[in-house]
């Protein structure tokens, strides 16, 4: 009976001092709202800083892009290999190098090939001399020796003819047989026959070879040409040459090692003008055409959009040469080969490169900073500076190119400045003041530590609410409550603060914890 009045007398007192302590939570809600409020309105009053870019009025390039490989062209890329096997002697330009077509990078052994050399012009020359000798003409001596084969010739037939002469007379006195004078007659036929061989063996000497001979003897010849010919470049072949002008990229073999023909030792490159084949899906090919401007640069240079005077110096110019016609049975990309001047070779052959490739170019467009078309939920948004004022448009956007975008149906001009930071969701009307470089990292800074004080702020202000919550409940305990109703208290008390939206709220809920323990 006692405790059942201790407790009645205790609890009016309690749900008091409750309820002023939920009236004054309820005041200091409501003018931490007004703080707020005031606060909100000098925003919407005062300037925002932003940054903003001048639209400009220009031609808008539209472009194809993709990544590709640097490859050489054919016939800039030559493979060192040996046409005969041979001893490597000596190596005579090193990786690096930079050769000239014909000059010299390996030497073999050659003295086996010398020696064929030799052999076969040796027997050239022997053809040669004994055609020489067919052809020349029969030297004095020589005609001598049948003029006076003739002559002997002759006085042989006059001898003859004496002897019929004088036998003439006897034979018709009947002094001699008529075969005596037979022999007589033909003594003399066979010295004119000797005569006139005389004669034409000295004619045939001084007509010359035959042709027939002559003929033989120049074909024989024309085969030890060819002979010699082939030991000459069977020779030449143990010298290895650069096919081409460019730089010997590789070399693998070494002195007294032996080569085989065909073997590949290293190769010359010319860098100053490849293809960058880049593979593009049909969608794309489908604007591309032979002899479209492209710009390529290596895959690790910044990104298209963050050109700059030190980045475009990285770029190269080139031309579309060719369009595949096969294309890639599991992405099915079509491959797009690009020349590309490299007079200073910064592309290496077999480096990943990025492509753009203009396909259309269209004068005359409005283009602002792609940075400021924002998307707050109605489409495209631009935010123009006009009279010192934010305007929100609507605008179309086009296409874009180099971090800037055409957009069209609206009533931008060129010259106008649209907002690129600080625009978002940004009411019309509100004054504007655009940030120089220094001021736009300043107004950064102050955020960020504005941010952080706040951040602060907050986390001082829980830790003293938390405080603040102990110290009252320690208070309001009453006196033979027990722990079940201490804490239901108390969670009562927590919720209240938490969930209030106004003064009020927090006060019937605060009353209400206080109701409960009555009734208890």
């Amino acid at each position: 009976m006692l405790k059942k009045l201790l407790f009645l007398l205790v609890a009016p007192s309690l749900a008091t001092f409750l309820g002023c302590g939920s009236v004054h939570l309820a005041a200091t809600e409501r003018g931490d709202e007004a703080k707020d409020g005031d606060e909100h309105e000098a925003k919407v009053e005062g300037k925002v800083t932003v940054r903003a870019e001048a639209a400009k009025l220009g031609p808008m390039i539209e472009v194809v892009q993709g990544l590709g490989k640097c490859e050489a062209i054919p016939d800039r890329l030559a493979t060192l290999t040996p046409a005969v096997e041979g001893h490597v002697e000596k190596l005579l330009a090193k990786p690096g190098d930079r050769v000239k077509a014909g000059q010299a990078i390996v030497h073999l052994a050659e003295a086996i090939a010398r020696a064929d050399l030799a052999e076969k012009t040796a027997t050239r020359d022997g053809l040669k001399a004994s055609l020489k000798l067919l052809e020349s003409k029969p030297r004095a001596e020589e005609r001598r020796v049948n003029e006076l084969a003739i002559e002997q010739a002759k006085l042989g037939v006059e001898k003859a003819q004496r002897i019929v002469d004088r036998l003439t007379p006897l034979l018709r006195g009947h002094e001699v047989s008529d075969q005596q004078m037979f022999e007589a007659k033909q003594a003399v036929e066979q010295a004119n026959i000797a005569v006139k061989t005389a004669e034409s063996q000295l004619k045939v000497l001084m007509i010359g070879p035959r042709p027939e001979a002559v003929a033989e003897a120049q074909g024989k010849i024309q085969t030890a040409d060819a002979a010699v010919l082939f030991s000459q470049t069977h020779l030449e072949y143990h010298t290895i040459r650069a096919p081409i002008d460019g730089v010997l990229d590789s070399l693998t073999c070494h002195p007294g090692q032996t080569i085989a023909i065909g073997a590949k030792i290293g190769e010359v490159v010319d860098a100053s003008l490849v293809y960058a084949a880049v593979w593009l899906p049909g969608r794309a090919v489908e604007r591309v055409k032979p002899g479209q401007k492209a710009k390529i640069k290596s895959a690790g240079a910044p990104s298209w959009s963050d050109r700059s005077a030190e980045t475009e110096d990285l770029e190269l110019d080139g031309v579309v040469e060719a369009i595949g016609k096969v294309a890639d049975p599991q992405t099915g990309n079509i491959p797009v080969h690009v020349l590309v001047e490299n007079p200073k070779e910064v592309l290496t052959l077999g480096e990943m490169v990025a492509v753009e490739i203009i396909v259309n170019e269209t004068p005359d467009q409005i283009l602002i900073p792609f940075a400021a078309v924002l998307d707050q939920g109605e489409g495209a948004v631009v935010h123009v500076i006009r009279e010192g004022k934010s305007k929100p448009l609507h605008p179309k956007p086009g296409a874009s190119h180099d971090g800037w975008i055409q957009v069209s149906a609206t009533d931008l001009k060129p010259g106008e400045f649209v907002i690129t930071d600080g625009g978002y969701n940004l009411p019309e009307g509100t004054t504007i003041t655009i940030a120089t470089g220094k001021e736009g990292e300043e107004g950064d800074d102050k955020k960020e530590g504005a941010k952080k004080k706040d951040d602060e702020h907050e986390k001082g202000d829980a830790k003293k609410d938390d405080e603040h919550d102990k110290a009252d409940a320690k208070k309001d305990e009453p006196a033979g409550k027990n722990a079940a109703q201490k804490e239901e208290e108390h969670d009562d008390v927590k919720v209240s603060k938490s969930e209030g939206k106004s003064g009020v709220k927090s006060s019937v809920e605060v009353k209400s914890a206080a109701a409960k323990g009555v009734d208890r």
